[in-house]
């Protein structure tokens, strides 16, 4: 049995890297590729179907509800060349995760990151829950997911329940947040499908000051001694990453600006030769970050999965119109904009409880909120999508960022769903919703 799972696993390989060579060319070239991206679609056709056997029963059921969706949307079969085009839609997605596994494996071997693993280690009780939350914010802002593995390394082998489960917590909690303010989250990618660049920008601008709000109210809520805790010493333990961190961050937003391109194609171009910069300087570890983003493409399956069903349900909704036409049965003029900014983010944690995983519901309220069909700023709506989306991950058991955290850090996945994070991510998005809500009264 193991010579053919290797070889399925070796041919999916192919396929990924195939699809993601040509998701660069639909970024570069466009439609003067049109042949060449279309091949690769074909690629990301097959690799799903050959994944398929690798997913979990509630993946299973994630995409019959969003068959179904995709079913109540469509009016006429849709044709070949409509296929293709929902797929060239989603195919962008495809390079954006074995691009951050890439940087994932790159970060698990950079010195920097192993000191600042150490001093988080060494730091006191009553200040290691304010060092993980505001590493995993940092780092999570830039590794996503691979800030689990970095985080869960350095706590103590011999550490309680209790403290695993604080640190699981705040790793949890720092690094969701970090949505609202960078461009590396599928959040922000998906949110440009349905706002223009300048107005997704302005979102993450905004999302800077969320993030500080968020934080600051939440440490001493967690902590009540938190006025005597030592923060400095929380910030120290990142100081030897923070420069390479900015690096990474001012590098993709001056190639987006400077050629208009998407956060998203951005990252997907800027990352490969930051750390192939990386890797020069540090051969020794060519083998492993190779070898290491191998695998993690090899077992890519759920997350890769859901997203590029939900990403052509979105297609073909937006297409269509359909989300409009489901509104204008129940309301018609304009939505209040304090119903798009606080319904948007509260729905979407709601809605993350019972399984359903933030890109469906995102995807169905800023195709009902977008376009003027609601009285808000594109800038507040899509930084309204990007707190719904930490709040729906924080306390969501179909999260993949709540089981990688429940299994690294040894913690059963209903001790994370429902302990304390379940109501700060429902504060999250009500207050977020409410004093977005605000913001938009005055502009």
């Amino acid at each position: 049995m193991g010579y053919p799972i290797r070889l399925i696993d070796s041919v999916r390989l192919v396929l990924l890297s195939g699809s993601w060579i040509c998701a660069i060319a639909q970024i570069l070239f466009e439609e003067r590729a049109i042949n060449f991206i279309n091949f690769g679609v074909i690629l990301y056709i097959i690799f799903i179907l050959m994944t398929l056997p690798k997913l979990r029963p509630s993946t299973f059921l994630i995409l019959l509800f969003l068959s179904f969706i995709g079913w109540l949307f469509m009016e006429k079969i849709p044709s070949l060349g409509d296929w293709m085009a929902s797929g060239r839609y989603a195919l962008i997605f495809c390079a954006l995760i074995p691009t951050m596994a890439l940087v994932r494996a790159t970060a698990l071997i950079m010195p920097s990151v192993n000191q600042t693993q150490k001093q988080l280690a060494n730091l006191p009780p009553n200040t290691s829950a304010s060092g993980f939350q505001l590493a995993a914010h940092f780092f999570g802002g830039v590794l996503n997911l691979g800030v689990v593995p970095i985080l869960s390394a350095a706590v103590p082998e011999n550490s309680s329940f209790e403290t695993r489960r604080a640190a699981a917590e705040a790793t949890l909690r720092g690094m969701v947040t970090a949505a609202t303010w960078s461009p590396f989250f599928i959040a922000f990618a998906i949110g440009q499908k349905f706002t223009g660049n300048l107005d997704s920008w302005i979102a993450i601008s905004i999302g800077v000051f969320t993030a500080i709000i968020f934080t600051f109210g939440t440490l001493p809520y967690i902590n009540k001694s938190f006025k005597n805790l030592q923060i400095k010493a929380s910030i120290w333990c990142l100081k030897p990453v923070l420069f390479r961190l900015m690096i990474a961050l001012v590098s993709v937003l001056i190639v987006a600006f400077l050629f208009d391109y998407t956060a998203l194609s951005a990252v997907i171009l800027v990352m490969p030769g930051l750390v192939l910069l990386q890797l020069i300087r540090n051969s020794k570890g060519f083998k492993v970050v190779v070898a290491s983003t191998k695998n993690s493409m090899v077992n890519i399956s759920d997350d890769i999965v859901i997203i590029s069903m939900a990403m052509v349900v979105a297609f073909f909704a937006t297409e269509a119109g359909v989300f409009s036409e489901v509104v204008s049965t129940f309301y018609s003029g304009i939505i209040p904009g304090w119903v798009a900014l606080i319904f948007t983010p509260t729905i979407m944690m709601l809605a993350s409880i019972i399984g359903i995983h933030p890109v469906i519901s995102s995807t169905a309220l800023l195709g009902i909120f977008s376009g003027g069909a609601a009285d808000v700023h594109p800038a507040l709506l899509m930084q309204s999508h990007l707190i719904g989306w930490g709040a729906g991950t924080l306390p969501s058991f179909a999260s993949l960022a709540l089981i990688t955290c429940s299994r690294l850090f040894v913690i059963p996945v209903y001790k994370l769903t429902f302990g304390i994070n379940l109501w700060i991510s429902f504060g999250y998005a009500l207050i977020g919703g409410i004093l977005l809500s605000l913001v938009n009264i005055f502009i």
